[in-house]
């Protein structure tokens, strides 16, 4: 799998469970201290999310980190 895909697939994961949540894509990155630009592109699959990014953004969601991977089909 590519790494593009990956991320893709990643973002999409994320995408669908904050979505559950009721959180627009604003709200939610104000509530994981992020911009709203750089999570949109994660949510995107566009950017190589670091770790410490994918832990906040894990426990926004209150999933398990590798749960956000499971979810992705990774």
């Amino acid at each position: 799998m590519k790494e593009t895909q990956a991320q893709r697939k990643l973002g999409d994961a994320i995408r669908k469970r904050r979505e559950a949540l009721g959180f627009s894509q604003e709200k939610f990155a104000d509530e994981v201290g992020m911009h709203r630009t750089y999570y949109g592109n994660v949510e995107l699959g566009k950017n190589n999310v670091t770790l410490k990014s994918l832990l906040k953004i894990s426990e926004g969601l209150k999933r398990k980190l590798g749960d956000l991977f499971t979810d992705a089909g990774l």
